[in-house]
């Protein structure tokens, strides 16, 4: 029987359950793949691992991947230059690397994959985008003979959560983020996840897996989700409309279209029923058209079973050469993105104001599809005004909105929702 040896860096909530999931499935892998996988060496500054005391450990992670009892390295210490430094590490050093850090691929892929080819050793990073989803795999051995024309998802669990539960229960984006990191799925500084650039990251490995060109994050548009008001989601439902945080990316003959951003879908898309932490990707390729992957996007757990997904590739003699897909750059750019447009804009109850804001937008070629005017909902003198714009594109919808900003009518910031099709 093979033996495989795995030295682990890290050993937070997803480290120790992977730990725990070795162990727990030893029996089982034995059995269905005729491997031997261990635990041989831990790598955990603090020392030893309540529950994992037998296992050898080190406080110098940089020893793990020069021991000769370690085949695999498996990094899930999380940040990215210590993170960076043991991938360089563990590759000059031959040893397979496994990871699910996504800032990680996402800022040294082209060295990472450069370096893992050089060496003739496997780089695996299933857990680094959508969790359990094994999406990596799907398009990486499923749909490589296809030229695959666009995705679309939801990323981000922590994100969909504070979505769902403001939608379900009406809370307020604060009380719905408190809920996130009580139950797990943000991190006490969530940051990365409500700003966007969590689900930017997950969007740049998706996208140069998806085009087999390098994708940047400098060249990925992306938004918070910080600035959504109950109201909107509110009035979302009104128009049969659901709040998502996607994730695209769109190649056409012309140009290639990367973002990450609040958006709305319509009731019977496939995506508006992935709620709280799960996540979802819509990929439509060239012979098989549009298929869906959905599951846990968050958890400790998931993340644990994808990065025991790469571990097993590593069993069954898989080196897979990524330094193709990262030889050339991806250009991108989201000024042409087109779309219909949801706007929220809180104007004073005087005649004349819904007037204005039509004259501009037919200065602006743009036609409404619908408006919302909530006269019961007046507060201090000003009423909510929402206006859905027929298919406009993001370079003149963000100078329409410019434009109404500056009406002395207009009292608030005006709420910017893109409406997907999807």
């Amino acid at each position: 029987m093979k033996n495989l040896k795995i030295g682990l860096c890290g050993t937070g909530n997803v480290g120790y359950a992977f730990a725990k999931t070795i162990i727990n499935s030893k029996a089982l892998i034995e059995k269905n793949y005729g491997l031997s996988v261990s635990i041989s060496l831990i790598g955990a500054r603090k020392g030893k691992v309540q529950g994992l005391e037998d296992i050898h450990t080190v406080t110098d992670i940089y020893e793990v991947p020069k021991s000769n009892d370690v085949d695999v390295v498996v990094e899930l210490i999380g940040g990215v230059e210590e993170a960076y430094e043991l991938a360089k590490a563990s590759l000059k050093n031959k040893k397979h690397f496994v990871t699910a850090n996504k800032a990680l691929v996402a800022t040294h892929s082209k060295e990472l994959f450069k370096l893992a080819n050089e060496n003739n050793v496997h780089f695996g990073f299933e857990a680094s985008v959508a969790g359990g989803i094994p999406i990596i795999r799907i398009i990486r051995d499923g749909l490589i003979s296809n030229k695959i024309n666009s995705f679309a998802g939801i990323l981000n669990g922590t994100s969909n959560f504070i979505f769902s539960k403001m939608a379900d229960e009406n809370l307020s984006f604060e009380a719905a983020l408190l809920l996130a990191q009580e139950e797990g799925f943000a991190e006490p500084d969530p940051t990365f996840d409500i700003s966007g650039q969590d689900a930017a990251q997950k969007t740049s490995i998706l996208a140069t897996l998806s085009f087999c060109k390098h994708a940047v994050i400098k060249n990925i548009f992306f938004e918070g989700i910080d600035n959504i008001s109950p109201l909107d989601i509110n009035f979302g439902k009104q128009l049969e409309l659901i709040l998502k945080p996607l994730s695209v990316g769109i190649m056409s003959t012309e140009s290639v279209t990367l973002g990450s951003f609040p958006a709305f879908v319509k009731k019977n898309s496939l995506l508006a029923p992935i709620e709280n932490e799960s996540n979802a990707v819509l990929i439509n390729a060239e012979n098989v058209g549009s298929t869906m992957y959905a599951g846990p996007g968050a958890g400790a757990k998931p993340t644990a079973n994808s990065v025991l997904s790469d571990i097993m590739d590593v069993g069954d003699g898989k080196i897979f050469n990524y330094e193709k897909f990262v030889e050339n750059p991806l250009f991108s750019s989201f000024e042409n993105f087109s779309c219909d447009h949801y706007l929220r804009i809180t104007v004073s109850d005087e005649t004349g104001v819904v007037a204005k804001i039509s004259t501009l937008l037919a200065e602006n070629n743009l036609s409404i599809d619908n408006l919302i005017q909530k006269e019961l909902d007046k507060s201090d003198g000003a009423i909510p005004l929402v206006i859905v714009i027929n298919n406009s594109d993001e370079k003149i919808i963000q100078k329409t909105i410019s434009d109404i900003q500056m009406l002395s009518e207009v009292k608030n910031p005006i709420s910017h929702i893109r409406i997907l099709e999807i």
